[in-house]
């Protein structure tokens, strides 16, 4: 059986109705258990918080694999929330795990921050924030566990259903300005996310890069989803951006958006047979038609 944290989250969801459908024992971990009832009559369901370990006792029993989905994303939150909802709930997980077979976690490429060319899985570790130095802590709690595991460093996740891309269309929906830079972006569909999870349970040992075949131009992948929407670019010197975006109260997260990032998955695909097959002209379309008929 498979115990999943974060089902009802916009991964979760995806990938536990996957694992659904295709056969697997699923026994989910939430605070809100008629929600997650609701949403997967099939799966067991066992109330508990992650922050309170007495909740959590009995829940690994007949457990082999367990999927940690469960945190918070954060750029904006102070550092002892973000611990509190990453860390702190890690560890208290890892403890109640320590005997099944395999923990894969939902780890972010947030750990590595900018990235100056490309990063593998061995390049230096320098998160720019909270969040990313909360991903990284997790990281070592589970490396230093004794518990077999996966860490999935997954690329930013869009997708039709995405609450934080809810929030991106918005903006660029109002005409916020393009910032000119040579900088790439790489992102990774949710489908591929799900992809790669799955896989892991059967698959893999250690840490994985999980995003697109390859990145984009920044600029071009912004404007390209303004056009979906639109609306008419209007490019503007990163600078002014950037002052824009801070006046607005959005510069820890403009900044996040922004960096330079492209991500080797070569790993992931000669050891997980992971194979990115979304295509991003066709699943951006229907991310922005989603958006448009909210």
């Amino acid at each position: 059986m498979i115990l999943i944290t974060g089902a009802t989250g916009f991964l979760g969801k995806n990938l536990t109705k996957n694992l659904i459908q295709k056969g697997h024992k699923v026994r989910i971990l939430s605070r809100d258990e008629d929600k997650a009832k609701s949403l997967f009559p099939k799966a067991e369901i066992f109330k508990g918080d992650l922050l309170y370990p007495k909740s959590l006792d009995g829940v690994s029993k007949g457990i082999n694999t367990v999927i940690h989905l469960a945190g918070l994303v954060s750029y904006s939150k102070p550092k002892n929330e973000i611990f509190s909802a990453n860390v702190d709930t890690t560890k208290n997980l890892l403890e109640e795990c320590k005997n099944v077979k395999k923990f894969i976690f939902a780890s972010s490429v947030s750990v590595y921050g900018e990235i100056k060319k490309e990063a593998d899985e061995s390049y230096r570790l320098d998160p720019k924030n909270y969040y990313g130095l909360s991903k990284l802590r997790c990281e070592e709690l589970i490396k230093n566990s004794g518990i077999p595991y996966v860490m999935l460093r997954i690329a930013p996740v869009y997708g039709e259903g995405s609450p934080s891309w809810k929030k991106n269309l918005k903006l660029l929906e109002k005409g916020f300005p393009v910032p000119k830079t040579k900088n790439l972006t790489h992102v990774v569909h949710i489908s591929d996310v799900v992809q790669a999870f799955e896989k892991s349970i059967k698959k893999g040992k250690g840490t994985y890069n999980i995003a697109d075949k390859k990145p984009l131009s920044f600029t071009e992948f912004v404007e390209t989803i303004m056009k979906l929407l639109g609306k008419k670019p209007k490019r503007m010197p990163m600078l002014l951006v950037k002052t824009i975006a801070k006046s607005a109260g959005m510069g820890a997260y403009f900044n996040v958006l922004i960096i330079n990032r492209h991500y080797i998955i070569n790993k992931a695909k000669n050891e997980l047979n992971y194979e990115p097959k979304a295509d991003f002209s066709t699943e951006v379309k229907k991310m922005v038609n989603w958006y448009k008929g909210l």
